[in-house]
């Protein structure tokens, strides 16, 4: 038993108590054949309660958006675990806290801008770890909402966002003193986003640049950490397996709402093809192709005065480098390449992709992927794909 938990006859431990209250309400929830169950897992959880207090402003990116200048507060409450070692890919990256949180923001309180909610998935990669003090990185992707949007009747000056729901995008650096056994400080800055990708526009999207302060509490006992001694300094076989090279194979559709442009929904076709080697526990790197057909710019070039005689002219093949962070079942893909044609050339020669894949068996995978041109949204692709391994060498003893 933990002694700081203990009561002395006569004296008040609200530590204690607090805890006890927490776990008492949701333990009195659970039928009966599940506390035991319950209890056994709850007290190796590694749980935090996290409470954020935000400051900062909106970035006016566009000149249109310099009406919203303004400086702000934000709140945020979170519920997290402090991995252990469980899983591989937990010691790979320096045993991360995993997440949800809960933001929200008034932005300002403007009429035209409304306010902004969002629960977003998170991890907390630690760069720096020592007893008491961790520097760390945090990344969340989520759902957001926004109270107010576009509409050319009622609120034409907001051209920041087409849609009420977007996504939400936290990026953060993290610092987090543990004060005691229950309690840690934190504090960091970060950068807000919403955006819809270009599903409906106006999308300019809306970044807030922030600074933090909060508390983290943890309500039960600490499962310890899983020291590398308990860590093979090689992969099972890992001596005998021929080194390889993956081919991951993909196709996606995404949606573009530009009525308000050229009065009409398109669809985009995006294929493309990864050729990946592994250079370390976590990443890989490797080179891309890929071929896009976005039947927008056939409207675009008609309405500036071009006529397509052809619709697949517009058909844009690329080539780009790429990488992948390995995350279990997770890998996250991100490419920086150039077209390599394609008559339609208003977005320039250059562009970005990053993606999300989830593999739920050894060779079929699902993706999320953003396109974007030099830090604009241009749309996002939802997808499948096929991935398989060419193995090569002489199965030899390293």
């Amino acid at each position: 038993m933990n002694p700081d938990i203990l009561i002395k006859p006569g004296t008040f431990n609200l530590k204690a108590f607090l805890s006890g209250m927490i776990f008492t309400l949701i333990y009195l929830l659970l039928p009966v054949p599940a506390q035991a169950q319950f209890e056994h897992k709850l007290l190796s959880s590694n749980l935090l309660i996290e409470g954020k207090v935000h400051y900062g402003f909106l970035y006016a990116h566009h000149l249109e958006l310099e009406m919203y200048n303004a400086h702000f507060p934000a709140f945020e409450i979170a519920v997290s675990q402090m991995t252990y070692g469980k899983f591989k890919w937990e010691r790979n990256f320096n045993y991360p806290i995993i997440g949800i949180t809960f933001f929200y923001s008034g932005l300002g309180y403007n009429p035209s801008l409304g306010q902004a909610f969002a629960l977003m998935p998170y991890i907390n990669f630690p760069l720096v770890k020592n007893k008491n003090l961790t520097l760390g990185f945090r990344f969340a992707l989520g759902l957001g909402y926004l109270t107010q949007r576009f509409d050319r009747l009622s609120n034409y000056k907001n051209l920041a966002i087409g849609s009420h729901f977007n996504a939400a995008i936290n990026l953060m650096l993290e610092a987090r003193y543990r004060i005691n056994y229950y309690l840690t400080l934190t504090g960091g800055i970060s950068l807000q986003h919403f955006s819809n990708g270009s599903l409906k526009l106006p999308n300019y999207g809306i970044n807030v640049p922030l600074i933090n302060v909060g508390f983290a509490y943890r309500p039960v006992k600490e499962n310890k950490n899983i020291g590398d001694r308990f860590y093979a300094p090689v992969d099972p076989f890992s001596v005998i397996i021929r080194r390889s090279i993956e081919f991951n194979l993909g196709g996606m559709i995404g949606w573009k709402d530009m009525q308000a442009l050229l009065g009409e929904r398109f669809m985009v076709f995006h294929i493309y093809e990864n050729t990946m080697v592994q250079i370390s526990r976590k990443s890989k790197v490797g080179i891309g192709f890929d071929l896009s057909y976005d039947p927008s710019q056939v409207a675009i070039l008609e309405k500036g005065g071009t006529p397509v005689e052809n619709k697949l002219s517009v058909v844009r093949p690329g080539i780009n480098a790429a990488y992948e962070l390995m995350m279990s079942r997770l890998g996250f893909f991100l490419n920086l390449g150039g077209y390599l044609g394609g008559k339609e050339k208003s977005n320039g020669p250059l562009y970005e992709k990053i993606s999300v894949q989830y593999n739920f068996s050894k060779n079929f995978f699902a993706s999320v992927m953003l396109k974007v041109h030099w830090g604009r949204a241009d749309y996002i692709g939802w997808g499948i794909g096929y991935k398989f391994d060419v193995f090569y060498g002489k199965k030899t003893l390293k």
